[in-house]
């Protein structure tokens, strides 16, 4: 079996240009009919309630299919390793503890003279520096003189937090992979993590504890939508560059913290962006 496997492997490759793209749209055709198949048809709601109910389901489907950890949040035991002052603002560096032993690191904006005012957690994508991204920390820059506490974090295995080397490490490769035979997704870490993100932000004096909104973009954009969809907290979502569909997830390069396994079977990403409501919800695209 192992020879006839490499036999076709080494007949794939030997074949014409034209042969191997044939090869390949007949796969990707083949995977796609699969999932039609395993997706259900759901009727839709006709009234709030209806909705309600099925919300509580989809939000517990999501969270098994994610493998998010169901402990009782362990301390924070948050502490400030340094500080930048800036015009109008201050930069803090930060670690708190999301699971034993588990550090985050993350970065505080914080408006000067801040009281009361509402806090964005800001979550990277898939840019190399994480939090410390020039265009990550742009966007944070402008919250921040828009007056609001900002909160950017290094996803796990990203950043500060990398496995092999401190900055420029693709965290959604073999730390994703290798999580997986665990039942606890890269994903479901990401959506638990910045859960405690919240938590953080609302033991912070200088944050309105009731008006707390996510935002990030690519990768990013999916962890937004994931925690929007199961933390509450969140009064505003806004996903950026990441909402397009289960099917079409098929037919791209897609990052294994973006997906959550067996999603197909009862919901569409639609299911997943209307268990905001009636939270507010902004979805940003650009080509």
């Amino acid at each position: 079996m192992v020879f006839r496997s490499l036999a076709l492997l080494l007949c794939f490759l030997a074949a014409p240009a034209w042969a191997q793209d044939e090869a390949r749209l007949s796969f990707l055709e083949f995977i796609r009919k699969r999932a039609r198949g395993l997706q259900q048809t759901v009727a839709p709601f006709k009234t709030p309630a209806e909705w309600e109910i099925r919300r509580i389901g989809l939000r517990t489907k999501l969270r098994d299919s994610l493998g998010i950890p169901l402990q009782m949040p362990c301390p924070l035991q948050p502490r400030k390793i340094g500080e930048i002052q800036r015009e109008g603002y201050r930069i803090e560096k930060i670690i708190f503890q999301t699971l034993p032993g588990i550090w985050m690191t993350a970065n505080a904006y914080v408006p000067t003279a801040a009281s009361q005012v509402p806090a964005v957690l800001c979550v990277h994508g898939h840019w190399r520096g994480a939090k410390q991204d020039p265009v990550v920390q742009s966007r944070c820059i402008g919250l921040v003189k828009l007056g609001f506490v900002v909160l950017v974090v290094d996803a796990f295995g990203a950043g500060e937090r990398g496995i092999g080397r401190a900055l420029g490490e693709y965290h959604g490769d073999m730390t994703a992979a290798t999580l997986i035979p665990t039942g606890t997704l890269l994903a479901g870490i990401q959506v638990y993590e910045n859960m405690r993100a919240v938590d953080y932000l609302q033991s912070r004096p200088e944050v309105d504890p009731d008006r707390i909104g996510v935002t990030g973009a690519s990768g990013g954009g999916n962890q937004s939508m994931y925690v929007g969809a199961l933390d509450e907290r969140l009064k505003c979502v806004v996903p950026t560059c990441s909402v397009g569909n289960y099917q079409a997830f098929l037919g791209v390069a897609c990052c294994m913290c973006e997906t959550a396994p067996d999603a197909l079977t009862y919901t569409e990403l639609d299911g997943v962006l209307g268990m905001v409501a009636p939270r507010g919800l902004m979805v940003i695209s650009a080509t």
